[in-house]
């Protein structure tokens, strides 16, 4: 009713309305001109940062992808197609894993932003789902895994625990799914005492069956075997750096130790080995005693396929390489094959991190200056864990609360004589010993030793003499 009213009064004809009509117009036109000058360019500020903020939150910037995008001239380039097999040198693998940790660096810094998440109804619905697919499996209630890791020793555990405090120092996160701030749950920290290197995953998730605890102990056996008749001794490894991998997972990168001889007939212990590298070596034979039977027959594959198949049909090359899981899923093999040697420390959630954008920068710059400080440390890897665990500790802590765990020692080298006596060997010096000044400079601890000389009857003198002036 109101609405004919209106029309009504407005049909009569008004000898303003022209004069009005016109001050109307030139207002509205003075208004749009004023609305487009101020907010022309507050539009199109908004649209850049929007984009800006699109943009550094890809995965790895467009560029990045377009070869030959930096110069033509590199120093790691072709080390990328080096193809590790068991007979790799330890200079060889470590050529291929170091390009391929600097890789990984490299693209991680791309993720140098966080988007996040305004409404906190669904931060917290985000976090919640968050916590249900890291213990996925341990709902289900009815699936384990089997993986075979090297604990980290005290001292390693105690350096990478505080290097990851002082990383994630400046995020103050909070393990509360309720906080606006940065969250990180207490499953995606490894504990101190748990943290490890992968070794090798002989049998991913699958459903706990009749006769699997059989099954896991003639694994662990079959992994001792391994271990003793091809005299996998014990090693060291070295770290190389830390960093944040993909942008969300901290991790520490290992390369191995080797011996080599100088021109002078003096033996070194570095990254340039020459001897056979440990750790492709190790997973390759872990790899074949798994999925190959013996010659004789008498050892049989021990695979999901295998078991399956319990002889009902052949299992041809392809479909084995196509169906087993051990090679694709132990950490540096694949299609990577790249001798990848990691322990893993945090994982952050980038889909529920926070309710603001959170910088990554100072979380890659405080990895690189961990990385100067650590770069050397070097850790004997001697005894392995043989576990199976139903994922209670989340996706990378496999020592929680395992269904099976068992330790084997590496076994110890031996010297045959030539009348048959046995010489055991020694084993690898203390954590301590390693981290002391090696050479004659030991004798700086009260010791004695013997200077350099042809003369036979020289006698022992202490260091300290040395260093006497003249009489």
């Amino acid at each position: 009713r109101l609405l004919r009213c209106t029309s009504f009064v407005m049909s009569f004809p008004n000898k303003n309305s022209h004069g009005s009509n016109n001050r109307d117009d030139s207002n509205q036109a003075n208004n749009a001109a004023v609305l487009i000058t101020i907010g022309g360019p507050l539009a199109l500020s908004a649209i850049m940062y929007y984009a800006n903020r699109f943009r550094r939150s890809r995965w790895m910037a467009e560029e990045e992808r377009v070869h030959g995008h930096e110069t033509t001239h590199s120093v790691i380039d072709h080390f990328k197609f080096l193809i590790l097999d068991p007979e790799s040198t330890v200079e060889e693998a470590n050529k291929r894993r170091t390009t391929s940790y600097y890789l990984k660096m490299r693209e991680s810094h791309s993720k140098s932003l966080v988007l996040g998440v305004g409404s906190h109804f669904k931060l917290v619905k985000l976090r919640r789902k968050e916590l249900d697919r890291a213990l996925h499996y341990w709902h289900r209630g009815d699936q384990s895994h089997r993986t075979i890791v090297a604990m980290c020793d005290e001292t390693t555990r105690r350096l990478l625990s505080d290097a990851r405090r002082r990383i994630l120092e400046p995020l103050e996160h909070s393990d509360s799914v309720d906080t606006r701030g940065v969250w990180i749950p207490p499953l995606n920290i490894i504990p101190e005492n748990d943290m490890h290197v992968t070794i090798a995953l002989p049998w991913w998730w699958h459903t706990i069956r009749k006769g699997n605890d059989e099954l896991t102990r003639d694994m662990a056996q079959r992994f001792k075997q391994t271990l003793l008749l091809k005299f996998h001794y014990s090693f060291e490894i070295e770290l190389e750096r830390i960093v944040l991998l993909g942008g969300k997972v901290i991790v520490a990168l290992w390369r191995c130790v080797g011996e080599r001889t100088t021109e002078n007939g003096r033996v070194v212990h570095d990254r340039h080995g020459k001897n056979i590298d440990p750790i492709v070596r190790l997973r390759e034979e872990i790899i074949r005693c798994f999925i190959t039977e013996s010659p004789d027959q008498r050892r049989q594959p021990l695979t999901y396929q295998h078991r399956m198949n319990d002889g009902k049909d052949s299992l041809t090359p392809a479909k084995l390489e196509r169906q087993h899981t051990i090679k694709g899923k132990t950490p540096g093999m694949g299609v990577s094959a790249d001798g990848f040697i990691h322990t893993t420390l945090c994982r952050l959630p980038l889909d529920c991190l926070s309710s603001q954008d959170i910088e990554l920068d100072v979380v890659h710059r405080l990895c690189r200056e961990a990385s100067a400080t650590l770069n050397g440390h070097r850790m004997e890897i001697g005894s392995y864990r043989f576990l199976e665990t139903m994922g209670e500790g989340g996706e990378s802590n496999p020592c929680y609360k395992p269904l099976y765990d068992e330790t084997i020692d590496a076994p110890l080298q031996h010297t045959v004589g030539i009348a048959g006596d046995i010489t055991e060997g020694k084993k690898s010096q203390t954590q301590h010993q390693q981290l002391m000044t090696i050479g004659p400079a030991r004798n700086f601890l009260g010791q004695s030793s013997t200077a350099y000389s042809t003369e036979s009857d020289e006698r022992s003198v202490a260091l300290s003499a040395l260093f006497r002036p003249p009489e």
